[in-house]
């Protein structure tokens, strides 16, 4: 008979168990990370729903793949020349982009 002990045992123990053991303020802090990048890429779907032109329909797609907030920051430029010319529009998502942007990147985002 072969006896293993619980670390030779395959994924033991289960990804499941980390996120249980981790302190309460780590998870905290990766609880408002991902609130911050969902709430960043509403304000990049919102904005794509309103492209016009024959990229529009990449850059919805482009912006639904995204599972980081650098892949919305390289649309960023792309999507809002894709927008309609109603300058009120633009200026609206151009800020509400801005926003979400400096709530994932407090730091980096202050001369933006």
């Amino acid at each position: 008979m072969i006896e293993l002990t619980l670390r030779e045992i395959p994924n033991f123990p289960p990804p499941w168990s980390y996120v249980c053991a981790q302190r309460p303020e780590d998870r905290r802090g990766r609880l408002a990370a991902r609130q911050a990048f969902v709430s960043l890429k509403l304000c990049f779907t919102r904005a794509a729903a309103e492209a016009r032109g024959a990229a529009s329909e990449e850059l919805r797609r482009l912006v639904r793949q995204a599972c980081e907030p650098i892949e919305l920051w390289l649309l960023r430029a792309p999507l809002l020349a894709a927008l309609p010319d109603d300058i009120d529009q633009v200026e609206q998502h151009r800020l509400a982009i801005e926003q979400a942007m400096r709530q994932v990147y407090p730091d980096k985002m202050r001369g933006v």
